[in-house]
Formats: structure tokens, C-alpha cells, sequence
């Protein structure tokens, strides 16, 4: 990651080099991708330079996700991004940041079969609702490349395509309305799954990645 940022603080001292005066500028764009279905604004600081911060809601529906061979449906909270885009020409551009959200991701399954957790089978009666938090930093830095350029004139798409690094998950599991939900054998078989489901989400969970397809139209 630091070689992203040494290339990406390079990236933006050549781009003031040039003697054009300060841009003048302003967009607003609207995206779906992995950050969810959201909208950003956008502000020329130089003529290669834009300040860019959005929002995205991530549906309630999010695809069901399988983490150590058990189902489980994810809740993703809102998304807030906040950065610099720096533009290599006309289009292409790079870019680096921070991602926002306020609540940690969550995690739900009931089943009809029964399930092998932390080692232990148990029925779908003595699980009842498997509920789970995935709790990691509230804020991740993220470095993309990216085409169309927000600030410029008329009506136009734009693409992102990045990383955001999230950091390990810390994963805490229970188990509500089920028969064994408040058994020692219960509570110590979640905790062995937390762990794998720790362990099989690094490769899912630790690097988000950016993927946004939008339509802008400067305000110039």
C-alpha cells in the first residue's frame, strides 16, 4: 500500500506542475456498482484536480454470501467516500481516498437442515436464528483508476474500477430463539465458527472492491 500512495502523491505533484491557473468546475453524477446505488458531487480544485465525495446505499436484498460452507444473508451499511482524483489527460485519471460508514455489516440465517457449527450438528431448532456482527475499522482507504471526468461539460459516463482496504474482520455470532441458544455447547461451538468464519472472509471481507458504473454532467 505505500507504493500506491508514493505513486499516487507523484502523480499529484506532476499534475500542478503545468502553468494553467486553476480550474473552474463543478459536477454532480449519479452510480451503481459494489459501493452500492448512490450519487457524488464533484469540485475542480486545479484543471487536473477534482475533489470528489458520494453516497451509496447498498439494497437490502445483498446477495446471500457462503462463509465456511454456511449460508448466511448480509446486511451492508451505507457507504461514504471522500477524495482526490487526479487526471492524467482529459479522461483517464487516478485516484485515492477514504471510505465512510457509521454501522458495521451484519449477518443473518435460519435453516431447514442441520448445520455443522464450530465443529458441533446441530438442528434448525436448536440453532433457531444465527445472527452475527462483522465488526472492522469504520473508515478504509481505497485507491482506484478511472475514466470520465466529472467536471466537464455536458452530460457523460464514468467508470471506477479499485480497492478499499478494510482491514481483518472481527466476527462475534449468536444464536436466538432456538432450544440450545443459551447452552455452553451452543455459546463455545459459535465461537469456534466465528473464528472460521474470520478466517474464510480475509480473502472476501479485507479488500473491498470498487467497481462503479455512473452517469455525470458538469456544472461548469
Amino acid at each position: 500500500m505505500n507504493k500506491c500512495v508514493v505513486i499516487f502523491a507523484t502523480a499529484v505533484s506532476l499534475a500542478v506542475v503545468p502553468g494553467r491557473s486553476l480550474a473552474q468546475g463543478a459536477g454532480l453524477g449519479a452510480r451503481v456498482g459494489t459501493l452500492g446505488i448512490g450519487a457524488e458531487a464533484a469540485i475542480g480544485l486545479t484543471d487536473r484536480i477534482v475533489f470528489r465525495g458520494g453516497v451509496g446505499f447498498v439494497p437490502s436484498d445483498f446477495p446471500s454470501a457462503t462463509f465456511n460452507n454456511i449460508d448466511v444473508k448480509l446486511t451492508i451499511p451505507t457507504f461514504y467516500n471522500a477524495g482526490v482524483d487526479v487526471y492524467l489527460n482529459g479522461a483517464f485519471r487516478i485516484g485515492g481516498g477514504v471510505l465512510f460508514r457509521k454501522d458495521q455489516p451484519t449477518l443473518k440465517a435460519e435453516f431447514n437442515s442441520p448445520q455443522d457449527i464450530g465443529g458441533t450438528t446441530f438442528t434448525p431448532d436448536e440453532i433457531g436464528r444465527l445472527e452475527g456482527v462483522i465488526d472492522s475499522s469504520n473508515s478504509a482507504p481505497y485507491v482506484l483508476i478511472g475514466f470520465g471526468k466529472h467536471t466537464a461539460e455536458r452530460i457523460g459516463l464514468f467508470l471506477d474500477v479499485g480497492v478499499a482496504f478494510m482491514g481483518d474482520p472481527n466476527v462475534t455470532l449468536t444464536s436466538n430463539g432456538g432450544t440450545e441458544s443459551s447452552s455452553p455447547a451452543m455459546q463455545s461451538a459459535l465461537d469456534k465458527e466465528a473464528t472460521d468464519f474470520e478466517n474464510d472472509m480475509r480473502a472476501y471481507l479485507r479488500f473491498w472492491p470498487i467497481l462503479s458504473l455512473g452517469l455525470r454532467v458538469g456544472l461548469s
